[in-house]
C-alpha cells in the first residue's frame, strides 16, 4: 500500500472568485477561445462568510490578521486556506450541480464534497451526489492517473483511487478521486462545459462550513489550468476591485484574455515555478528613492516573491520594509498617524488623500508596475487608512497591491503581465 502524499505546496491565489452555471446552450470547450466570469469577495453580502455586525474597522482588522496567517504559512512551505479572499462558482456532473469553492492558485487538488458523507464538515452548500450525474465515472486504484497524482492513494481494501489532503491549518479532506465533467459560466452567460475532470469527491474531513471545495489554479499536471490546457492554453488572469469596494470584486478570465493582447500598457516578467508561482522582484521606488532588494535566491534565475491573490497584504522582509515604510512616512509626513498597538498594524493614518501618497513602483525584472493610491494603503469606510505592506520572512506580492490591473499568467511561456484596468466595471 502507497502512503498518501501530503500536499505540501505554499497556497497562493486566490486566489478565490464564483462563476455561475445554468441550463441553456452550452459552448464546447474546444471550440472556445477564452471567457471571463464574476468574482465575489468574502466580505460581500452575496459570500457565505460575510458578516453583517461587523465594523469597517473590524473587517480591516481581519484582512490583516488573516494576511498574517497565510504569510507564516508560507514561510513554512505549508498549506493553508483561511477562507479565500474570493468565491468561485463550479458545476459539476451531467446535469450540472452547481456548488461554491474556496479558489487557490498554489494549490494543484480540486475537489468537491461529495454523497454520501457522514463524517465531513457542516457546510452552507448541499453536497454533490455521484449517483444523480451520468457522467461520473471513479478513477482506478490501479490506474496511471491514481499513481500521477500527487494527493491520491492506492489501498488494498478498494478498487477506487483514494485520495487525501491536509492544509497548514489543519483542516483536510479524503474521499475518492473521480472523473467528471465539469461547467464553468462566463460573465455574459456564455457557458463552457469540460469532460473527463479530475477532482477528488471528498467523503470525509474537517474543513471550514463556508466553502465545500477548492479549485486548484497551481502550475502542477492536476490542476485545473494544467488539465484544460489544450482549452484555455494554459492561460487564466484575473482583475480585482479596490479592497475599499467589496461589491465590486472584478473578475476572472480563462484562456486568452483580449484586454492584454497585443494592448499598450502591457508589462510582462518572467513567472517562476517554485513551492508556487514566483517572480524576480528587483528594486522598489518610492518617489526618487530606489531601494534594492537584496533578499536573493540561490539561483538568479529563480523567483524571490511570490505572487498570491489569497493574501491581501505585501509581505517585504524586515530590513526592506523599514527603509520602505520610513521612505513613505518621509514623502506623507507625521500628521494624522494613528498608533495602533492592539492591531498590530504598522504605519495607519486617521485621514489621508489620494493626492499625498507618494508613486510607488515595483521593478521586476523586465517590467515595472507602478501602482495607484489603493494598491498602497488599504481603506475602508469609517476607519483607519493603513498601508497594505507589512514585515516577514519572505516577499508575498499581496491582491491589495494588485488591484486595478489584469494580471495574467501565462503557464506555457511562463511570463505573467500586467496592465492597468479598472476592475469595478
Amino acid at each position: 500500500m502507497r502512503s498518501p502524499h501530503i500536499i505540501s505546496t505554499v497556497l497562493v491565489v486566490v486566489t478565490t472568485l464564483i462563476v455561475s452555471c445554468s441550463t441553456s446552450v452550452f459552448v464546447q470547450a474546444n471550440n472556445y477561445g477564452g471567457f471571463t466570469a464574476d468574482l465575489i469577495h468574502r466580505d460581500a453580502p452575496k459570500s457565505p462568510f460575510y458578516d453583517p455586525l461587523l465594523t469597517p474597522s473590524q473587517r480591516l482588522m481581519n484582512t490583516f490578521r488573516r494576511s498574517l496567517d497565510r504569510a507564516n504559512q508560507f514561510a513554512s512551505a505549508s498549506v493553508i486556506v483561511s477562507g479565500g479572499e474570493y468565491l468561485m462558482k463550479i458545476s459539476y456532473g451531467t446535469p450540472p450541480f452547481e456548488t461554491q469553492a474556496v479558489v487557490n492558485t498554489a494549490d494543484a487538488s480540486t475537489w468537491t464534497q461529495c454523497l454520501p458523507c457522514t463524517q465531513c464538515s457542516q457546510e452552507k452548500f448541499p453536497r454533490f451526489d455521484p449517483q444523480n450525474s451520468s457522467t461520473y465515472e471513479s478513477v482506478s486504484c490501479h490506474s496511471r492517473t491514481c499513481d500521477q497524482f500527487s494527493s491520491s492513494m492506492c489501498t488494498q481494501d478498494s478498487s477506487a483511487c483514494a485520495f487525501f489532503v491536509l492544509y497548514g491549518d489543519d483542516s483536510n479532506v479524503y474521499g475518492e478521486l473521480a472523473r467528471e465533467t465539469i461547467t464553468l459560466e462566463g460573465s455574459a452567460g456564455d457557458r463552457v462545459s469540460f469532460p473527463d475532470f479530475i477532482f477528488g469527491c471528498g467523503q470525509g474531513g474537517d474543513f471550514p462550513k463556508e466553502g465545500s471545495g477548492i479549485v486548484g489554479l497551481g502550475f502542477q499536471h492536476q490542476s485545473l489550468i494544467s488539465q484544460l490546457n489544450s482549452s484555455l492554453n494554459g492561460k487564466f488572469s484575473y482583475c480585482f476591485g479596490p479592497s475599499n469596494d467589496v461589491s465590486k470584486p472584478g473578475k476572472i478570465g480563462f484562456g486568452d484574455n483580449p484586454e492584454l493582447l497585443g494592448r499598450e500598457g502591457v508589462v510582462s516578467t518572467p513567472l517562476h515555478f517554485d513551492f508556487t508561482y514566483s517572480l524576480r522582484l528587483e528594486a522598489i521606488s518610492v518617489a526618487d528613492t530606489r531601494l534594492e532588494y537584496h533578499y536573493d535566491t540561490p539561483s538568479s534565475t529563480s523567483g524571490n516573491i511570490f505572487i498570491d491573490s489569497g493574501t491581501p497584504y505585501t509581505f517585504l522582509p524586515q530590513e526592506l520594509y523599514s527603509d520602505f515604510k520610513a521612505a513613505i512616512q518621509r514623502e506623507i509626513g507625521s500628521q494624522n498617524i494613528v498608533v495602533d498597538q492592539e492591531h498590530d498594524f504598522t504605519l495607519c493614518y486617521s485621514s489621508l488623500l489620494d493626492s499625498n501618497i507618494p508613486n510607488v513602483t515595483l521593478h521586476f525584472t523586465g517590467a515595472d508596475l507602478k501602482l495607484n493610491p489603493e494598491n498602497i494603503f488599504d481603506r475602508t469606510s469609517s476607519s483607519p487608512v493603513c498601508l497594505g505592506f507589512a514585515p516577514n520572512d519572505i516577499g508575498i506580492l499581496g491582491n491589495i497591491a494588485q488591484a486595478n490591473s489584469w494580471v495574467q499568467y501565462d503557464l506555457g511561456n511562463k511570463i505573467i503581465s500586467f496592465k492597468p484596468a479598472d476592475c469595478t466595471k
